[in-house]
C-alpha cells in the first residue's frame, strides 16, 4: 500500500510530491497529460511572485516562504527558475491595488516607493500612463518560469524516490476506511491518505455537491515593440495595472518576444476543462491590444496564448481536509494568484499528510466558508 497517492503533476502537486519524497513517504503522483503540457494553467513562460500584497495579510508569511524554497529549489536543481525584476502596482489612488498594496507595505514594513504617472513612466520609460495612476514599487518581486518549476519539482522528487505515472488520468476515489482506494483508466490502487491538486479538474476529482468553483478560459499575448530595450528585464519590471476599465497583468520579455499581457478573468468566459477553447477569436485580440495603451511603442501581436482560472467567489483558496474523508487532502490554490505561492503549498500539504496540521495559519483557506 502506498503512503499518498497526489492527484495532478501541475504547480501545487508538484511541489506537493516534492515535499513528500524529501520526506521519505512512499509517494505516487498521477497526472492525466505529460510532464509538460498546455492543457491546464501554468503554462506561459511566466507567472508574478511579489511580496507586496493586497489579498489580505494571511498570505505573507506564504509569499515569504516561498522565496525561500524556490531559492532552495535553484540551488538543488541547479537552474534559474526566479528572476528578481521588481514589481509595480498600478492603479487609482482609490482602487484596491493600489491602496491596499500600499497600507501592506506600510503595515509591514516593507521596502517600497510610492510614485505618480510621471515618477513611474520617468523611470521606466516603457509606461504610458494616464495622470490618475500611482503605482507602489517593490523590489521584492518579479516572476518565475513555470514549466522549469514543475520539472525541478518533479524530476527531484523523483530523485528522492517517488514514482510519477503520466498520461494516466484518474476517474474516481473512494475512502474505504481502511485506506483510500484510486480508480484510473489504467490500474486501481490503494493508499493511506490522498492529495487532490487537480487545478481545473477539482470540480470534478473532488466531489462535493454544488462547491462554487468557475473555470475561465484565460488569454495572454506577446507584444513586440520597436525599442526592444523598453521592456527587457533588466530594464523593466513585473506589473499588474488596473487603468479604472480593465485589470491587467504582465511581464517583461522573456521567452517570447515582447511584453507580455493578461487580463484577469480575461472575457468572464466559463469553461469545463475538456472544452476550453483554445483558437484565439478577435475578441481576444482587440481586449488584449486595447490594453496596450498604457504602454509606449508596442507592435501587433504576435503570439497569443490560453490557459485557465479556476476561481473561487472570494478568490482566497481551497487547502482543506476533505468534508467527507479524514485522510484527502484538498487543494485549489488558484483564482489568478495562486502559483506564486506554490513552493509553501507543496511544504504545507506535506504537512498536513506527515502531522496533520500545519505552523501556517490556513483557516481562510477552509473548505467549510461554502457551508
Amino acid at each position: 500500500m502506498l503512503d499518498v497517492i497526489v492527484i495532478g503533476m501541475g504547480a501545487h502537486g508538484s511541489a506537493g510530491l516534492f515535499h513528500l519524497a524529501k520526506k521519505g513517504f512512499n509517494v505516487l503522483g498521477l497526472e492525466q497529460f505529460d510532464q509538460i503540457h498546455n492543457n491546464g494553467s501554468y503554462h506561459g513562460l511566466s507567472r508574478i511572485i511579489r511580496m507586496g500584497l493586497y489579498e489580505g495579510d494571511t498570505y505573507l508569511p506564504l509569499a515569504k516562504r516561498s522565496f525561500e524554497l524556490w531559492r532552495d529549489l535553484e540551488k538543488e536543481y541547479n537552474e534559474q527558475i526566479l528572476y528578481m525584476t521588481g514589481i509595480i502596482n498600478i492603479g487609482k489612488k482609490n482602487s484596491d491595488i493600489y491602496k491596499n498594496t500600499l497600507n501592506s507595505a506600510i503595515k509591514h514594513n516593507l521596502d517600497y516607493t510610492d510614485m505618480n504617472n510621471e515618477e513611474i513612466m520617468s523611470r521606466f520609460p516603457g509606461f504610458e500612463l494616464s495622470k490618475d495612476l500611482n503605482g507602489v514599487f517593490m523590489k521584492e518581486g518579479g516572476f518565475l518560469d513555470p514549466e522549469k518549476s514543475v520539472k525541478a519539482h518533479t524530476q527531484l522528487a523523483i530523485k528522492n524516490k517517488a514514482t510519477i505515472n503520466y498520461n494516466e488520468k484518474v476517474l474516481s476515489w473512494e475512502d474505504k476506511i481502511s485506506h483510500i482506494e484510486v480508480l484510473s483508466n489504467k490500474a486501481t490502487y490503494k493508499t493511506k491518505k490522498l492529495v487532490i491538486a487537480g487545478g481545473a479538474w477539482n470540480i470534478d476529482l473532488f466531489g462535493i455537491p454544488n462547491l462554487p468553483l468557475s473555470v475561465i478560459r484565460q488569454v495572454v499575448g506577446w507584444f513586440p515593440s520597436n525599442n526592444k530595450s523598453l521592456f527587457d528585464k533588466n530594464n523593466f519590471p513585473v506589473w499588474i495595472l488596473d487603468d479604472g476599465k480593465n485589470h491587467g497583468y504582465g511581464f517583461p520579455e522573456y521567452g517570447n518576444e515582447g511584453l507580455k499581457i493578461g487580463i484577469f478573468n480575461h472575457l468572464n468566459e466559463k469553461v469545463h476543462p475538456d472544452k476550453n477553447n483554445k483558437n484565439i477569436t478577435p475578441e481576444d485580440i482587440k481586449l488584449l491590444s486595447d490594453f496596450t495603451k498604457n504602454f509606449k511603442n508596442t507592435k501587433k501581436g504576435e503570439n497569443y496564448g490560453v490557459c485557465m482560472f479556476t476561481n473561487t467567489p472570494d478568490d482566497n483558496f481551497i487547502l482543506d481536509k476533505h468534508p467527507s474523508s479524514e485522510n484527502c487532502i484538498i487543494v485549489s490554490c488558484c483564482s489568478g494568484h495562486g502559483f506564486k505561492y506554490s513552493s509553501a503549498i507543496g511544504e504545507i500539504i506535506s504537512d498536513l499528510c506527515n502531522e496533520g496540521k500545519t505552523e501556517y495559519n490556513i483557516d481562510l483557506f477552509n473548505i467549510s466558508r461554502f457551508n
